[in-house]
């Protein structure tokens, strides 16, 4: 293990983990129906900062002896517009952009990708499918992403639902992959051993990823839930959820698998890195037992 990079097998898929920074938001952003001290004891059990959400992204690559796959392309430089995004937050830890020095540590250069899966199309899961000069970045890739999800973001809808930032930053990254994207619907297997799992609420067409090897399997959730404490408080809700009800009724089926399955859980933004663990039942919810990276 790197700083940057976690490898670990599944049956016989070899598996990173990869770093793309992190990010800092203001309480009220990941917990939007809950008043700010309510919010804080919480966190502050947890050995939390109590200001502010330090949330990681952390990216996952599959290689599966057939395909290389890399699911969601990152943020690329996300974090430069920080304290334009929310200028109240303190941005001094907030560094995003890494995944290709951290791909290249781990001896994986982006022209080896030859799948990207695209879990949502949210600045910080898509920012980095362009260079600056315009062209892919994972340009020998063919994409993957929920048919209702392009629909939604290339449609007048979105511009009801989702603050024009995030309309202009979808509609920028999708349009360069009209040609070589595959669209897809829930339960379709993406390539053998990948599978999506439509979880709708967060984004229209939000797809979680079941993934199985030898029996061994693990479960990409993405953006399903955005922090540990959404497991443990499931009532709170973040501002980011387009559909509160669908996220809600998402979560409940997929952690409710998760902890009947035991599976092995991938979570983009959960802490710590690498982003991996399980889930536990709890009386009123769930919660997140990660798992110890080790060398």
């Amino acid at each position: 293990m790197t700083l940057g990079s976690y490898r670990f097998d599944l049956g016989s898929f070899r598996c990173v983990c990869v770093s793309d920074g992190a990010f800092n938001y203001p309480l009220e952003s990941f917990f939007a129906n809950v008043p700010r001290e309510e919010i804080q004891e919480p966190l502050r059990q947890h050995d939390l900062p109590t200001e502010q959400i330090i949330t990681p992204y952390t990216l996952l690559v599959v290689d599966t002896g057939q395909r290389l796959v890399l699911v969601d392309t990152g943020a690329g430089n996300l974090g430069a517009h920080a304290a334009q995004l929310f200028p109240n937050v303190d941005h001094s830890t907030t560094v995003t952009g890494t995944l290709l020095d951290n791909l290249r540590a781990s001896e994986i250069a982006p022209s080896d990708i030859d799948t990207v899966i695209i879990t949502h199309a949210h600045p910080d899961h898509i920012g980095g499918t362009l260079d600056e000069a315009g062209n892919l970045v994972f340009g020998y890739a063919r994409y993957v992403m929920a048919r209702d999800e392009w629909d939604f973001w290339t449609s007048e809808a979105a511009t009801a639902k989702a603050s024009p930032p995030m309309v202009n930053i979808a509609r920028q990254n999708l349009e360069p992959l009209r040609d070589r994207l595959t669209l897809i619907d829930d339960g379709a297997e993406i390539v053998p051993g990948i599978r999506a799992i439509a979880t709708p609420g967060h984004t229209p067409g939000h797809i979680a990823l079941s993934i199985v090897s030898e029996g061994e399997r693990l479960l990409h959730v993405s953006d399903v839930v955005l922090h540990p404490l959404h497991l443990e408080y499931p009532e709170w809700t973040p501002v980011f959820d387009v559909a509160p009800e669908q996220a809600a009724a998402s979560k409940r089926r997929i952690f409710d698998q998760a902890a009947e399955d035991e599976v092995l859980v991938f979570a983009h933004h959960f802490p710590p890195f690498p982003n991996l663990g399980h889930i536990l039942d709890r009386e009123e919810g769930w919660s997140w037992q990660p798992t110890e990276a080790t060398t």
